[in-house]
C-alpha cells in the first residue's frame, strides 16, 4: 500500500530496482533497538505524564480534563515523533542483488530516499560493533570509490552486521570478477 511517500509493500520497491537477470542476495531490516533508542526521550515524557495522571487521581483532580490535557500534550511532544520513529524503523531496509546494494530510508509519510549503489562504485565494506558487542547488531559502512561520489555511508543498528558485511563483500567480489 502506498500513502503519500510511504510505500509499505517492500516487494514493489524490490521489483522497481531489480532488473532482468538480477537475483536477490540479501534482504535485512534494522534492529529493534533503532526504534527503542530513537524514542527514549518519548518514553521518559510518557512516564512523566503517567506520573502526573496518577498524582491527579490521588489528589482527586478532575480526571476528564486532566486526561484530555495530558493526551494532547503527549501527542504534541511525543506522539508524532513515536509514529515517525516507528515508520523509520519498520519500513527501512537494505536490499542486495547480484549487481547493486539498495538502501531504502522511508522517514514518515512525506519523505523517502532510495540509494542504489552499484557494485562498481563500492570500494570496501566494513563493520563496527555497537553497544559493546552485547547484542547481535552493529554499524555497516560502505566506502565508495573516489571520483564516483566518494565518501562513506554508515548504517547503524544493522542486525548481524558482520554476516551482512561478509555477504555483501562476497557479492561485490563475485561481481568484480565477472566484469
Amino acid at each position: 500500500m502506498r500513502f503519500l511517500a510511504l510505500e509499505t509493500d517492500v516487494d514493489k520497491i524490490k521489483h522497481a530496482f531489480c532488473h532482468t537477470g538480477e537475483c536477490e542476495v540479501l534482504f535485512t531490516r534494522y534492529h529493534g533497538f533503532s526504534f527503542i533508542f530513537s524514542i527514549l526521550r518519548d518514553i521518559i515524557i510518557t512516564l512523566i505524564f503517567i506520573g502526573i495522571g496518577i498524582a491527579g487521581y490521588l489528589f482527586q483532580w478532575h480526571m476528564g480534563w486532566l486526561g484530555l490535557t495530558l493526551f494532547f500534550l503527549w501527542m504534541l511532544f511525543s506522539g508524532f515523533h513515536v509514529v515517525k520513529a516507528y515508520i523509520d524503523w519498520k519500513f527501512d531496509f537494505i536490499f542486495v542483488t547480484t549487481d547493486k546494494i539498495i538502501i531504502v530510508d522511508q522517514t514518515a509519510f512525506f519523505r523517502r530516499e532510495i540509494h542504489p549503489i552499484h557494485f562498481e562504485n563500492v570500494g570496501s565494506v566494513s563493520t563496527t560493533t555497537q553497544l559493546w558487542g552485547l547484542f547481535p547488531l552493529g554499524q555497516l559502512s560502505f566506502r565508495l570509490k573516489e571520483g564516483l561520489g566518494g565518501g562513506d555511508i554508515t548504517l547503524s543498528f544493522v542486525p548481524n552486521a558482520g554476516k551482512v558485511a561478509s555477504q555483501i563483500s562476497d557479492a561485490v567480489t563475485r561481481y568484480q570478477r565477472e566484469h
